[in-house]
């Protein structure tokens, strides 16, 4: 059974390219909010001028479907598809780097008595 949802994640990888009803589609993996479920999003070519990269935001309502198979594992595992028909893109944040550390201000000794500064 096929139903219309709506689904907003942040896309996990690269997209991917493959072919699909004689026509080249782009597969993308979104990480569900709320749910932690992963959706493979098929992009058609009608909406090839939107551009998808790892670590975009989407929001993505469309055809869902879903099947059962096996992981690497061996772990019987729920495929969650979704056949976009309407796409919203936020750009995810390409200048992002990993934080530094520095290291901890030194410790001071405490005030007591009535050496209080203020």
């Amino acid at each position: 059974m096929s139903e219309y949802v709506t689904v907003a994640g942040i896309v996990q990888f690269d997209p991917r390219t493959r072919q699909a009803g004689g026509k080249e589609v782009r597969d993308v993996v979104i990480r569900a909010i709320g749910s932690n479920k992963n959706f493979s999003v098929t992009i058609w070519p009608e909406k090839a001028s939107i551009p998808v990269n790892k670590g975009d935001f989407l929001v993505c309502d469309g055809k869902y479907s879903s099947s059962v198979g096996q992981n690497k594992a061996g772990e019987q595992v729920t495929y969650h598809n979704l056949s976009a028909t309407t796409i919203v893109r936020v750009a995810g944040d390409t200048t992002v780097t990993a934080p530094t550390t520095t290291a901890a201000p030194a410790v001071t000794e405490a005030v007591t008595g009535d050496d209080f500064p203020f």
